[in-house]
């Protein structure tokens, strides 16, 4: 989501089983925010990889906020920030050790946690300096009767948007923009999700993919969009698909990582390329 800057809203998600939850969403919402909430550690694991920071509270039902916080750790670098109580800094010390970037008391005051999320932001992008740039990244990519526009960070398919998650969009354009590749798994969780290079794919990541492939495959109304080649990975599909019948769970993938290549049979699609001038590229895959 774009916020009519030049930089996208960061999404934040609210781990809390508090009724003040959705006050706490107005209030990020005021300062620019998309913030989303969930009542469950289960449901932090399963959804962190779509949001940029998490603001956590100590009390879930089902995981305590230590141990959410390890979890989180060994396969994310998600900005985090823990709610405790004033009284308690053993909870502090220990969440901090845990892996939080940095830690609130409650009742809070929405300046200062506002202040404390675009400071943590700020040292965040700076510790990943800036990123090369790809002579493609900004061209309009056009497959039939799907375009996909980086700049605005939008898709359409017969000239209608499509309602994609951050990162079901950012999946989308890096298959699209090399649609001859098989991409492997550890490939998309580096690239899309920033999943550390040197890390072994864990059940949890790998599942990360095949709900937001799904999830993706389901919008696009056709599972063809995006190829799976079992064992190996996943590759942009043809160029103008019709509807599938049922799209969900079609042509997923194992979750374990298949090394062996096996040769590929690649069907020629046309796509045309649109660069912020105007000029139009054309060439066939």
């Amino acid at each position: 989501m774009w916020n009519g800057h030049e930089h996208p809203t960061s999404r934040i998600l609210v781990a809390s089983a508090c009724a003040s939850v959705d006050v706490m969403k107005r209030d990020l919402a005021r300062h620019g925010y998309d913030a989303e909430a969930v009542a469950s550690g289960r449901a932090v694991l399963e959804t962190h990889h779509d949001y940029d920071f998490i603001l956590l509270d100590t009390d879930l039902p089902d995981l305590d906020g230590v141990s959410l916080c390890r979890a989180l750790r060994q396969d994310s670098d998600v900005p985090i920030i823990g709610f405790t109580s004033n009284e308690s800094e053993v909870d502090r010390v220990l969440l901090l050790e845990a892996g939080c970037d940095d830690c609130v008391d409650i009742p809070y005051r929405a300046r200062e946690l506002v202040a404390r999320i675009k400071a943590i932001l700020r040292r965040t992008e700076a510790a990943r300096g800036p990123r090369a740039a790809d002579p493609g990244e900004g061209e309009r990519l056009e497959f039939g009767p799907l375009v996909i526009d980086p700049a605005r960070r939008e898709a359409c398919l017969h000239g209608r948007g499509l309602p994609l998650t951050r990162k079901e969009f950012d999946l989308l354009h890096t298959l699209a923009t090399e649609p001859e590749r098989v991409f492997r798994r550890r490939e998309l969780m580096f690239l899309v999700w920033d999943y550390p290079a040197g890390n072994r794919i864990s059940a949890q990541a790998s599942r990360t993919i095949d709900t937001h492939v799904s999830s993706l495959r389901g919008k696009l109304g056709n599972s063809e969009w995006v190829t799976t080649i079992r064992g190996v990975g996943f590759r942009f599909g043809v160029s103008a698909p019709g509807p599938d019948a049922a799209v969900p769970g079609a042509g997923a993938d194992r979750p374990e990582l298949g090394e062996a290549e096996e040769p590929l049979v690649l069907r020629p699609r046309l796509v045309s390329l649109r660069s912020a001038n105007g000029s139009v590229r054309q060439g066939s895959w």
